[in-house]
């Protein structure tokens, strides 16, 4: 579905009276399109169109003969235009009657079996976890295709490397194609609004292409639609996917309607650096060229850039040395990143150190990696560790951090980290999760393993698979202490909850790490470095306005602060704020106060109680 702002020229020389247009549009509007009045003034009109395909040409000339003046069409930024439009959008969908898809629809024919898809799946260059995914996923699909349940084969993707998922959601259709799964074969793109409005069943596969932003701030679908949506889903025969963030995905999990929509959750994870260059590498080969790694190894460009930002970077690399008809066919770094050249190659000391507060968490690492240094790691019974905090203090940060540290002082044999939670260590059935807790620390010997929300793991009820990872984990930790470091991290209490109920896994943790909530002034310095790289300046006013606002939340204690993370949130918001606002890059004390007003954040400001992810009854 697409939407557009469509502006008539205010003129006297149209000649259509108001009841003339009134009733063009009645034929205009239909199950594919809707104008719906928006504002006027001396100079236009301005119209929302809501329209299933891009507006062309022809339909510009459609909309010229209804008003007998000139028209333009430009398409709306939904993320940028504020809640009112919005709002009117909705209107506009809701008005639009139609008893078909909603949404882009395109038809596929699948010729490749299952074991041919695994083989394709298992050539993709990283995405662990996606490739485990699949392969469980093959398996359910053979045990369950008999049963007639609804719901049971939608898709969860949980995008934590930002990488653009076509490629997954192609071999996720593929083998439910290839298993007979489908009736009609055609994916559905759509986004939730499509979703509301769909009447046909025929089991085909859906993909839906939209934000998951929930609460009270979000006007464009509210927390009581989101609600109404996943009870359709759940009712609905067509096969659902869809992608969202950890964040938005940790609060989705808490209700129970959400997690009967989408059983099936797959964790779309970062490639490391080797898998990254390795990608590149690919890419370079469709060329007939090659890369030289030792630099891109030493570049801070691939280790901080997104895959999808990279492989652009080196096809426009590419081009410019074809067009330039150069007589190497090796790829330097910096034919991708002009600063490689100058950049030095920053210590991963260095890079604890800039980090913005965590003073007591720097003195600590400071301490163990001095120890270390003089007696050596054989001086101590393992090097396990617990990082205890509150959400958004720099846990997973200073683990990635750490790992480069005892890589650099010869601790462990290499640089790796392998990041994981509860999904990918506990399995669907009994000996399931001592198979996959032993491959995930397999694949981490050499270097470390952390396991973010480890808390997760342990529960009072035995029935609970997570007793199982412990117990492999616990072994592990004692019998491979020398060959890899587990660093388990989560919320304080529940940690120390976790870790009280085990004395096995006590006794092998050596050190704790807490993390304190950061202060006032540390979350003001993290807005102005998000300021800095984003070329955005802050004005004095906005400063104060703001480090007032985060002294007032920390003093409200609300269980819903979430350090780092809400400044990011607050950040985001005010961008949107000022855009709408001015063309310039100024941020002023007034876009502040419009995002304070938001109620998410109003409540953080007053410790006003909200349900934990905004719905109600």
């Amino acid at each position: 579905m697409h939407h557009y702002f469509v502006k008539v020229t205010s003129s006297k020389e149209i000649l259509a009276t108001k009841e003339t247009i009134i009733n063009r549009l009645e034929y205009f509007n239909d199950r594919s399109q809707y104008l719906l009045f928006d504002s006027a003034n001396r100079i236009e009109k301005r119209f929302i169109l809501v329209i299933e395909k891009k507006v062309t040409k022809n339909k510009l000339t459609e909309l010229k003969d209804i008003f007998e003046t000139a028209v333009s069409a430009e398409e709306i930024n939904v993320k940028a235009v504020d809640h009112q439009i919005l709002k009117k959008i909705h209107i506009a969908k809701m008005l639009m009657v139609d008893d078909d898809y909603y949404g882009d629809r395109q038809i596929l024919f699948v010729t490749d079996t299952a074991d041919d898809l695994r083989i394709k799946t298992n050539e993709m260059v990283g995405f662990t976890k996606f490739k485990e995914f699949f392969t469980e996923y093959d398996a359910f699909l053979d045990s369950t295709m008999k049963m007639n349940a609804k719901s049971l084969y939608n898709i969860v993707l949980i995008n934590k490397s930002g990488v653009c998922l076509d490629a997954h959601i192609e071999l996720l259709y593929n083998l439910l194609s290839a298993k007979g799964i489908l009736t009609e074969h055609v994916v559905i793109t759509g986004d939730k609004h499509d979703v509301q409005r769909i009447k046909k069943e025929t089991k085909c596969a859906y993909v839906i292409k939209d934000e998951w932003e929930i609460g009270d701030n979000s006007a464009y679908f509210k927390a009581s639609d989101e609600v109404k949506l996943f009870n359709k889903i759940v009712r609905s025969n067509n096969i659902y996917i869809t992608a969202m963030k950890q964040e938005d995905y940790t609060k989705l999990s808490a209700l129970d309607c959400f997690t009967a929509a989408f059983p099936n959750v797959a964790i779309i994870d970062e490639l490391t650096i080797d898998e990254k260059i390795e990608f590149l590498c690919n890419v370079a080969n469709e060329y007939g060229l090659t890369i030289n790694k030792e630099g891109f190894y030493e570049s801070r460009f691939i280790a901080v850039t997104p895959v999808d930002k990279m492989e652009m970077a080196l096809r426009k690399a590419v081009l410019k040395k074809i067009n330039a008809k150069a007589k190497t066919f090796c790829l330097e770094i910096s034919d991708l990143d002009t600063k490689a050249k100058k950049e030095k190659k920053i210590s991963a000391f260095t890079e604890l150190e800039n980090l913005i507060g965590l003073d007591s968490v720097k003195t600590t690492i400071r301490e163990i990696v001095t120890f270390l240094k003089r007696r050596g790691k054989d001086a101590v019974p393992c090097l396990h560790m617990a990082f205890l905090g509150n959400p958004g203090t720099g846990k997973t940060t200073v683990a990635r951090i750490i790992a480069r540290i005892f890589s650099e002082i010869g601790i462990t044999k290499q640089n790796l980290l392998v990041e994981t939670d509860r999904g990918g260590l506990v399995g669907l059935y009994v000996g399931h999760t001592a198979e996959k807790t032993a491959n995930k620390i397999e694949s981490a010997l050499g270097g470390v393993l952390f396991i973010d929300e480890a808390y997760s793991l342990f529960v009072e009820d035995n029935i609970d698979y997570g007793h199982e990872a412990v117990a492999t984990l616990v072994k592990a930790m004692e019998d491979k202490r020398d060959e890899f470091i587990c660093i388990l991290a989560g919320y304080t209490k529940e940690m120390n909850s976790m870790i009280n109920m085990n004395p096995g896994l006590r006794d092998r943790i050596q050190f704790y790490v807490n993390f304190p909530d950061y202060k006032p002034a540390e979350l003001l310095q993290i807005i102005e470095k998000l300021c800095k790289e984003n070329k955005y300046k802050l004005t004095k006013p906005a400063k104060e306005l703001l480090l007032d606002g985060f002294a007032r939340i920390l003093k409200m204690d609300s269980e819903n602060f979430s350090n780092g993370r809400i400044v990011r949130k607050i950040f985001e918001r005010v961008r949107v704020k000022q855009a709408l606002r001015a063309s310039n890059n100024t941020i002023e004390d007034r876009d502040v106060n419009a995002v304070f007003a938001e109620n998410d954040i109003a409540a953080l400001l007053e410790n006003k109680e909200r349900a934990s992810i905004g719905f109600t009854a």
